[in-house]
């Protein structure tokens, strides 16, 4: 059963908005073009696990993906947790191409692709982490002792696994192995530590403690506001701006017209900005001059409104 979906980190969709409003030959354009890059990477790493957790059987594990708790003082965060009553699994995934060589004595890892060999943090050790983390997480909240395995798991089939170690093959395999891996450890834990009342006082605590990252894109890259892109963005040729006639966007380049573009310039100006928006910012985000039409364009989206009058301003709903 999954109990929470994986969804689009909020960094992706904030990258793919700022790069949006950059204008082309902007400084630090390609720095933010390559960390949406390596996060799509990830996050599609992690989709391709997907196939192989819907093997396991629903009355047996409750899935999570990317959980963001905090143990006191710092937050730590899980790719994929698979919570049963014998025991829980971490699962940190992987989406890596070419040779990764793993180096136990040095905790660190080698990625040799296309003649490049880089370092990267070991991420057995990092799964390592986040299972004694959990494992304080789980006491700090009063819920009995269970044991914690966890793996490394490489999303792409045709990257080649290297080490030294024997014992490297325990915590690091491909994801087509993963069922297989499921099955032993089941084979390992005969009795269960949680019964039923208990697993879903666990999956209750662990949905409400979920704490979502936020990050200040703009400061993030050290980007001046003022520098980004305003007005409403052509869905079709991607020119900016719209200019908004006779109740249509329309596009002065492909000549398009939309009745909806607006729609993407508040969302950009929610993740980039702030979560709300009023009259007066809409106005000028959008290049909009009537405040009437300002009003009818934000009503029309499904916003939740939140003040009064003049203090009125828009947020995404919650529903």
């Amino acid at each position: 059963m999954i109990e929470k979906e994986r969804s689009i980190p909020e960094m992706i969709l904030q990258l793919e908005a700022l790069l949006r409003r950059m204008p082309e030959m902007m400084h630090g354009r390609e720095k933010a073009l390559s960390e949406l890059n390596k996060r799509k990477a990830g996050y599609k790493g992690e989709e391709k696990l997907d196939y192989y957790l819907s093997f396991l059987d629903e009355k047996d594990y409750r899935i999570f993906h990317g959980l963001r708790l905090s143990n006191g003082k710092h937050f730590f965060q899980i790719d994929t947790l698979l919570l049963s009553r014998k025991f829980v699994f971490i699962i940190e995934v992987k989406n890596w191409n070419g040779t990764i060589i793993f180096e136990p004595q040095f905790h660190q890892l080698i990625r040799i692709q296309e003649g490049k060999e880089e370092a990267f943090h070991d991420p057995i050790s990092q799964a390592e982490h986040q299972s004694r983390q959990l494992k304080k997480w789980l006491h700090t909240n009063g819920f009995p002792e269970i044991p914690i395995e966890y793996a490394v798991v490489i999303s792409n089939p045709s990257t080649i696994i290297k080490s030294s170690s024997k014992q490297i093959p325990n915590k690091v395999i491909h994801a087509h192995r993963l069922i297989n891996k499921m099955v032993s450890t089941e084979g390992t834990y005969v009795n269960e530590c949680l019964n039923d009342k208990e697993v879903k006082k666990i999956s209750k605590t662990l949905l409400k403690q979920h704490s979502p990252l936020e990050i200040d894109i703009l400061k993030y890259f050290n980007i001046n506001l003022d520098t980004l892109l305003t007005g409403v963005q052509c869905p079709q040729c991607n020119a900016f701006p719209m200019i908004f006639h006779w109740g249509k966007w329309h596009c002065p380049v492909c000549k398009i017209s939309s009745s909806t573009a607006h729609s993407q310039a508040v969302n950009d100006y929610f993740l980039l900005i702030k979560p709300t928006i009023t009259n007066a910012e809409f106005r000028r985000f959008t290049h909009i001059k009537s405040v009437h039409t300002a009003y009818k364009l934000l009503t029309q989206m499904n916003l939740e409104e939140v003040g009064e009058k003049k203090n009125r301003a828009y947020k995404k709903s919650a529903t």
